[in-house]
């Protein structure tokens, strides 16, 4: 039996409810970005994660951003198209593809308008450290719940 919460919705509902609300706000965020940009979210992240950590690989990539090698592949074809990443092979294991944001990526990331992550450092900064590490976990249980394929390892990841 669900629990009823002050407005006699349930806790339940009202926690999908606020799910909702933030998937809609990443949802309409990412629209607005390919709009203004020509560059999708996942794109995005993938680009600030090179200009964090030059010359990664892709499979590192993939599981930075909890995409499969495939996705990730399809991501870097296009961002290479654009000339906003390179992809190279290792010299050591040409099995490996090493990739690395160009001139034209660092300069397409110092235009993009605020990022959702921005928006949501804020709102996250706001919760006291008690109410972060609660919320932190509930999330990482939920997510874990949900999509058991891709548990959680306990780590963080800086990117959103």
């Amino acid at each position: 039996m669900e629990q009823e919460g002050v407005s006699g919705v349930g806790v339940g509902v009202r926690g999908f409810q606020a799910l909702r609300r933030i998937v809609r706000a990443l949802d309409v965020h990412s629209r607005k970005l390919y709009r203004e940009c020509n560059i999708t979210s996942p794109q995005l992240l993938c680009l600030h994660s090179l200009e964090k950590n030059r010359d990664q690989t892709l499979s590192r990539m993939a599981e930075e951003l909890n995409l499969s090698v495939s996705t990730m592949n399809g991501i870097v074809d296009r961002l290479e198209a654009r000339g906003l990443v390179l992809r190279s092979r290792s010299e050591k294991d040409h099995r490996k593809v090493h990739l690395s944001i160009t001139a034209e990526g660092t300069l397409l990331l110092s235009s993009v308008p605020e990022l959702m992550r921005d928006s949501y450092a804020r709102a996250f900064g706001s919760l006291s450290d008690g109410e972060q590490e609660l919320l932190t976990g509930l999330l990482v249980k939920l997510a874990d719940r949900f999509d058991p394929v891709h548990r959680s390892t306990g780590g963080s990841s800086e990117i959103i």
